[in-house]
């Protein structure tokens, strides 16, 4: 199995050279395909990631969940005195925005300077940014550690929710090394499947 960094950086090589039209393809493919899922009847609210020009692109996801009358949230990265950033999220209710760029050079709420509202993510869809996932739902992320630690707070606090990792479809590999903070997802989507995690 190779170590995080080298499955990291090798994902990196192969994200730069994949065309942003292929990004916008497989997005709506797999936003169709959740769309079609139990999954899609079963919950209401949605937390959903703004893709970045070397991601799968999440516009579809999120055009789909406004126009069905899910709730949507999306996130930002929240940094505290001493404290290695959070993820904090607001409720959207146009795909259009308005956005700003925030940490990193990601697309985040524009409202960023107002109080986010309590959220609850008790029975909630988290769909998930990664680099690369496997069948067993292990995730390998870009390194910050934000989604294993949000993630790691709603299982401390007992929040019952469905994580669904979102990605290209040759992101799926193998095997992804995964350490004891690191959170497995419940689902992978792809343009092709919706993969349910097995045990490991």
């Amino acid at each position: 199995m190779p170590s995080k960094e080298i499955l990291r950086e090798e994902m990196k090589r192969r994200l730069k050279g994949i065309p942003r039209e292929e990004f916008k393809r497989q997005g709506a493919a797999s936003a169709a395909l959740l769309r079609s899922s139990i999954i899609w009847d079963c919950y209401d609210k949605f937390f959903l990631f703004l893709s970045t020009n070397s991601e799968i692109d999440t516009q579809p996801l999120l055009d789909s969940a406004l126009k069905d009358g899910k709730k949507v949230f999306v996130p930002k990265v929240s940094f505290v005195p001493n404290d290695a950033g959070k993820l904090v999220f607001y409720a959207v209710t146009s795909a259009e925005g308005p956005w700003e760029k925030g940490a990193f050079g990601i697309r985040e709420p524009a409202d960023s300077g107002k109080s986010a509202a309590p959220v609850d993510f008790h029975l909630a869809v988290i769909v998930v940014p990664g680099l690369a996932f496997d069948r067993n739902g292990n995730r390998l992320g870009k390194g910050g550690g934000y989604y294993d630690r949000f993630l790691g707070e709603l299982d401390a606090e007992g929040c019952v929710h469905n994580v669904i990792g979102l990605c290209m479809d040759f992101q799926v590999v193998g095997s992804v090394p995964a350490g004891e903070k690191d959170k497995k997802m419940s689902c992978v989507l792809t343009q092709n499947e919706l993969i349910e995690a097995k045990e490991d």
